[in-house]
């Protein structure tokens, strides 16, 4: 049975934790417009320490018109919170819990892991983890993920994102019958984006979906014109202003 009702719950209890977050909350509205695909999408992040770790959550809305005439298509999430458990040297040990969900034909899913972070490379603050993954019928499979932050130029430039390679079961008959799909065996995601300061509150800037076996690459017009190819490099970039609350 598939909890409907969990998702907007998950998501309105950590934005009113986040907001009540001794440290404060960053908070930051995105409008992209992704050039290949031909849609825009409105992005909302936040972020919040405490105590115990920190909360960070994003979503997503597309306003796709190659699919819907008019209003927002279709709408992705994540929900991460982390729990410091240790430090080594300069570094920092969170256990992780993790939740994904969106419209249809998203599925649920369900993350926990390891992460280790405050890494410092240079201007960068890096954080990797090692997650096990449990999609919505499918068998528990494992994903690794890399984040980084830094600022240049005087914090005007800034350059941040993250990568994501895990693995499918593909081998599940709940698995889409798709030829091409179910060759997919292990995704690869990466979202490198660069944007300058305006002020403390706009910033402008371009962001780059990188994709190879990553079935969420062909949609919107690319999903017109296309079929999705397993191992194909999709390279889909946007162009996006944000508003730092």
């Amino acid at each position: 049975m598939r909890f409907y009702f969990l998702s907007p719950i998950l998501y309105v209890l950590l934005f009113l934790q986040c907001l009540h977050s001794e440290n404060g909350v960053d908070l930051n509205l995105q409008l992209h417009y992704d050039i290949r695909r031909d849609f825009p999408t409105a992005t909302q992040e936040f972020f919040a320490t405490d105590n115990l770790g920190y909360t960070f959550s994003f979503i997503d809305v597309n306003f796709d018109h190659n699919v819907k005439a008019g209003g927002a298509s279709d709408f992705y999430f994540e929900l991460l919170r982390y729990f410091e458990i240790m430090k080594w040297n300069s570094r920092k040990i969170y256990l992780t819990i993790q939740y994904n969900d969106g419209s249809a034909p998203i599925t649920q899913v369900w993350l926990a892991g390891l992460n280790v972070g405050d890494i410092h490379l240079g201007p960068f603050n890096i954080s990797n983890e090692i997650l096990l993954k449990k999609d919505y019928r499918l068998n528990p499979e494992w994903q690794y993920t890399v984040v980084w932050y830094g600022k240049l130029l005087n914090g005007k430039l800034v350059l941040n994102g993250y990568l994501d390679f895990w693995e499918n079961d593909v081998n599940n008959p709940n698995w889409p019958n798709d030829t091409e799909i179910a060759r997919s065996r292990f995704s690869l995601q990466a979202e490198p984006q660069v944007g300058w300061l305006l002020t403390p509150h706009w910033k402008i800037g371009s962001e780059v979906e990188i994709g190879r076996g990553f079935i969420g690459s062909v949609t919107g017009k690319l999903f017109l014109t296309e079929k999705y190819v397993h191992d194909k490099w999709y390279i889909l970039p946007t162009a996006f202003i944000q508003y730092n609350f």
